[in-house]
């Protein structure tokens, strides 16, 4: 029978969809081939393949506000209230990050961030080393209000002495299961007997680090900051120990009167000499 005019393209049709479909086989059998004898990774790095091409390191930074550990310094007006009653303390206190906020205090004396830091491959990292900036400021009046438990850092820790310009490092240990002096962290730092960290230090997903990073002053009323500068391969960073870009506030309590709680009759506070 005579082909009809209306036939030529359903038929034309098929024959596209059979070549195009022979060549998707052919390419996928290819494709398989090539990975199968190593020769495909450059294609699937193309397609986000290699998981080792993004940033090789994770991290959080969280400041630590402790009940035991923790001294706070107080703006004037809300100090004179706690200390005469006016302004009701609870007792006890159940939460002291709660009680900061609320009486609008600032961290006294050494501000503690602990930062959590790990590789997220197979690739190492290596932390190159620990650099602080400060901004410093006239001190407004207050005084510092402190609850007489104490308690010490654990870990691994850099401190930092703010009232030294430039700011210097001042002691530093790498033994996890480390104690740094909560009365005198600076002169605690420089005499510990655990072992000191030292740059380079190399994280991975395996191995990663656990590092207590304290600002310690007795004078300055300060702003800091704190870049970690890391490597791997070709890629390089820093990890920014910035509070998101705010910072983080330090008042030294020298010459400044101290408050402690005695959890017990309307006025908790008592003078304690510094």
């Amino acid at each position: 029978m005579a082909e009809q005019p209306g036939d030529a393209a359903p038929t034309s049709s098929r024959r596209a969809w059979k070549f195009f479909a022979a060549l998707g086989t052919a390419l996928l059998v290819a494709m398989a081939t090539a990975i199968g004898t190593g020769l495909g990774s450059e294609v699937l790095d193309l397609f986000g393949g290699d998981d080792e091409k993004g940033d090789p390191i994770s991290y959080s930074a969280s400041e630590q506000i402790q009940e035991c550990g923790t001294h706070l310094f107080v703006p004037e007006e809300q100090a004179r209230g706690l200390v005469s009653g006016a302004i009701p303390t609870p007792s006890p206190i159940a939460n002291w990050e709660a009680f900061r906020s609320s009486k609008r205090g600032l961290v006294a004396d050494e501000s503690v961030v602990q930062v959590s830091i790990q590789g997220e491959s197979s690739r190492k990292v290596t932390l190159t080393g620990i650099d602080f900036t400060v901004a410093r400021r006239p001190r407004p009046p207050g005084a510092i209000f402190l609850q007489p438990c104490g308690d010490a850092i654990h870990g691994r820790y850099v401190v930092a002495d703010l009232d030294r310009q430039p700011v210097a490092v001042s002691g530093t240990a790498d033994d996890p299961e480390a104690v740094l002096d909560p009365v005198d962290p600076v002169s605690g730092a420089a005499e510990s007997s655990f072992k000191r960290i030292t740059f380079p230090w190399t994280v991975s997903v395996t191995d990663p680090l656990l590092l207590q990073v304290v600002a310690s002053t007795k004078r300055c009323s300060c702003t800091w900051r704190a870049e970690i500068a890391w490597s791997s391969g070709e890629q390089t960073g820093v990890i920014a120990i910035d509070n998101d870009g705010s910072g983080y506030t330090v008042v030294g309590s020298q010459g400044v009167k101290a408050f402690a709680n005695t959890g017990t009759g309307r006025s908790v506070w008592v003078h304690t000499p510094g």
